[in-house]
């Protein structure tokens, strides 16, 4: 209790700072952050599993003005935007850092000794940020140094090591990934209704995608958006298979992954159908190549009966839209090129891609509003050159490494089925942003902590005890 009332009061001298520093807090607003930090300190993993349910409804957005504040005009355009899950996770790092010095710095509590996975491959990719602002094209350094700090030191602290740290036994992981089938499977759902209603994107065919919640987007406004859901928690659904006892528990969830690999080809977004295809293929080689090999004719079976779907797919592939939104991103691809060769050591400076879109007139007046790089790779190579797209690279050797570990010490069984399937969501989050924007999100790297958080609690109960 006493921890409890010494982080209310760190919380209310912060906030006394702010306000005197010029941050408009209102009292509601204000007594809103007490009674979540208080929340957030009491019960973190209540708090840490409302976070993960949110983070796919990037609809759902917090906007707090900065005052007069001159670094938040300057850094934030006097307002900082953020959505409900990013200030949720923001609330419980400041509430778990507090309890990191109380439990672990001051009472030697093992439990709360933190855990930073791919701590030097990721602090790389922060540095080639903070180094972009030395390029020069001149970017504004306040906003590259607001850039690496925020979205991309935050989303290691809150989507990689949070998970690692708040996962370490096969219960939490069992409810981390409970909560993302839950969600997945009201996407589903979500999809499954905006069948009966026309997408706006497509005038001749229907395609599952997000409807609005009371008139607000919480999904997003496109079927990419609900696939970028899907791909990722039909695995979770998969490896929760894995990890439940009961026949009943396995059927039903079987049911949910179907119902999601259903409605996420349903979306005919070809980024979707390309990262299930990547998936099959590679749980087929790591877990299942003998069985492929046993029912190869039912596998042909299913794919024949996908060719309908396949013709579909390719109607729209053709279509007027797909080619409107394809010359889009080669416009955009033709900018970052522009941007790379120009700076090729440390790009063109970090959060500044957007911006040089706008200022190109010729895209202006073809496409009208400025959009970000579509893909991770396109977005590294303009705003951080090749330092930032090295630093990438060992991320990614890095968790092909631990995965490599992971499945060599793990037998065959449940725990090794499970971390395939986890390992095919984290791959395909990092393939849906290779033609997505959505790459400094949790829509990508969440995938990716809870991936290296059961690495972890794999590893450390090899022996399978009895399933939940």
């Amino acid at each position: 209790m006493s921890e409890l009332t010494w982080g209310l009061f760190v919380a209310l001298a912060a906030s006394a700072i702010l306000i005197a520093l010029g941050l408009p807090f209102g009292p509601v607003l204000l007594f809103g952050l007490i009674i979540v930090f208080a929340i957030a300190f009491r019960y973190p993993y209540f708090t840490f599993y409302t976070a993960i349910a949110l983070i796919p409804f990037l609809g759902l957005t917090l906007s707090v003005p900065t005052g007069e504040l001159a670094f938040g005009k300057r850094a934030f355009g006097g307002s900082i935007d953020i959505s409900v899950a990013e200030g949720i996770l923001l609330v419980l790092l400041i509430a778990w850092a507090f309890k990191i010095i109380w439990l672990w710095l001051r009472r030697r509590d093992r439990n709360w000794k933190p855990i930073l996975p791919i701590v030097w491959s990721y602090a790389s990719l922060v540095a080639a940020h903070l180094v972009s602002a030395l390029s020069p094209l001149a970017p504004d350094r306040i906003l590259v140094m607001k850039f690496a700090l925020r979205p991309v030191l935050f989303c290691y602290l809150a989507y990689v090591a949070l998970p690692v740290n708040f996962i370490r036994s096969r219960r939490r992981l069992v409810g981390a990934l409970s909560v993302l089938t839950t969600v997945g499977v009201f996407a589903a759902l979500n999809g499954l209704l905006s069948l009966f209603f026309v997408d706006a994107s497509s005038q001749f065919i229907h395609r599952a995608h997000p409807l609005p919640l009371f008139g607000v987007p919480v999904l997003g406004d496109n079927h990419n958006l609900l696939a970028e859901i899907l791909v990722v928690s039909v695995m979770a659904t998969l490896a929760l298979i894995e990890l439940v006892k009961t026949p009943r528990a396995k059927r039903i969830l079987t049911a949910a992954a179907a119902f999601q690999f259903l409605i996420g080809l349903l979306t005919f977004s070809r980024t979707a159908w390309i990262v299930f295809a990547v998936q099959a293929a590679f749980i087929a080689v790591m877990a299942y190549r003998d069985v492929v090999r046993r029912h190869l004719s039912k596998a042909l079976t299913v794919i024949v009966l996908l060719i309908p779907l396949g013709l579909v797919m390719a109607s729209i592939a053709t279509s007027t839209v797909a080619t409107s939104s394809d010359s889009t991103r080669i416009a955009l691809l033709e900018i970052s090129e522009q941007v790379f060769f120009s700076s090729p050591w440390i790009g063109g400076g970090a959060g500044t891609f957007i911006d040089r879109v706008g200022s190109a007139y010729v895209f202006r007046i073809e496409y009208g509003q400025p959009f970000d790089s579509h893909g991770i790779i396109q977005k590294l190579a303009a705003e951080t050159g090749i330092f930032g797209l090295a630093a990438f690279l060992f991320i990614c050797l890095t968790l092909v490494r631990e995965a490599y570990e992971t499945f060599r010490r793990l037998g065959p069984g449940a725990f090794r089925r499970a971390a395939i399937f986890l390992t095919a969501g984290a791959l395909g989050a990092i393939l849906y942003q290779l033609f997505n924007t959505n790459y400094w999100t949790g829509k990508m790297w969440l995938p990716i902590g809870l991936m290296l958080a059961a690495f972890r609690v794999f590893r450390e109960h090899k022996e399978e005890k009895e399933l939940l």
